[in-house]
């Protein structure tokens, strides 16, 4: 599930983009940020398809074992045992899971070869090493590490596999931390016996968080643009970087809109975001620019927290 420092990279580049394209219609720049935070599960439905092929692979391994000029009954044995790991079967069988591939088309067509390859790259490397060779069958819990190890060295920081997902979306380089961490998430649930497939967001509130912040920003957008120029004297407000003004001002949304978030937090996440996306020193810009405006809204009685010690920054 997505984490709330990824929903607000979504909702500050979303934010971004409705200023840079002049847009007029805030429910329309709703739609398109929710279908850009909806798109991240298709990422994560491709990670997942890629799990598929390669148990179809190790398949074709176990088939091909037998008739090697030097087979290794071992191999086999945990080839076989491993094809039994319950992630790998549930994600060949799992009806929810089968059906999401085909309802959003979720398929890698000639780009299997690129996959493929990655495989072969692995079971090259790894054929002869004693977790697929020890006598002993491969506990669960070894399994299950294993298949982390494989994801992480062979496919998660893969460049190719990176520029085939830019072929199919643009914006899924920024996206794709998010797509393993629920990719990995899978991995836990099937050992657990859970359901495979992993939510976007962990509650009703997560669901709600990017929207709220999204409207409540644009609403009061020239009010935090009054606010930044009367603080920001040594600066031209036109000539800051477009990317910081936004940071700034959705985390004074935040800090005033969202009761249960301790100011601190606010302020730490915009200064994250800042550093990521933000101009050159942004980080320090935003965080010094935040605690004088912060002071203010603190005094006019803006700022309301639910629970001691959540307004202190």
């Amino acid at each position: 599930m997505l984490t709330r420092r990824h929903l607000r990279i979504k909702t500050m580049q979303a934010l971004y983009a409705y200023v840079q394209s002049d847009l007029s219609d805030a429910e329309l720049g709703v739609r398109q940020l929710e279908k850009s935070i909806g798109e991240i599960h298709h990422l994560y439905l491709y990670e997942l398809r890629i799990f598929w092929h390669f148990r179809h692979f190790m398949e074709e391994r176990l088939e091909l074992e037998p008739n090697k000029q030097f087979a290794n009954s071992a191999r086999q044995a945990q080839l076989k045992h491993f094809l039994n790991l319950p992630f790998l079967t549930q994600i060949t069988s799992d009806d929810a899971v089968i059906k999401a591939w085909e309802q959003h088309g979720i398929h890698w067509g000639e780009s299997v070869d690129v996959l493929r390859s990655l495989f072969f790259k692995y079971w090259t490397q790894w054929s002869d090493n004693p977790f697929w060779t020890a006598p002993e069958l491969q506990t669960a819990e070894a399994q299950i590490s294993h298949m982390r190890f494989f994801y992480r060295d062979f496919l998660a920081n893969e460049d190719v596999l990176h520029q085939l997902y830019e072929a199919i979306n643009i914006h899924w380089s920024d996206d794709l931390d998010a797509a393993q961490m629920m990719a990995v998430q899978t991995m836990q649930n099937a050992r657990k016996n859970q359901s495979v497939l992993v939510s976007l967001y962990r509650d009703k509130k997560d669901s709600e968080f990017a929207r709220d912040l999204y409207l409540h920003t644009l609403r009061h957008a020239q009010e935090w643009k009054d606010r930044m120029i009367s603080k920001a004297k040594q600066w031209d407000f036109d000539r800051m970087a477009p990317v910081d003004r936004t940071i700034v001002q959705m985390a004074l949304s935040e800090i005033v809109a969202f009761a249960e978030i301790p100011v601190k937090v606010s302020i730490d996440e915009a200064i994250e975001v800042a550093k990521q996306y933000g101009s050159p020193k942004a980080g320090s810009f935003v965080n010094g620019l935040l605690d004088a405006l912060v002071e203010d809204l603190k005094a006019e009685g803006r700022i309301q927290k639910l629970g001691r010690g959540l307004i202190g920054a």
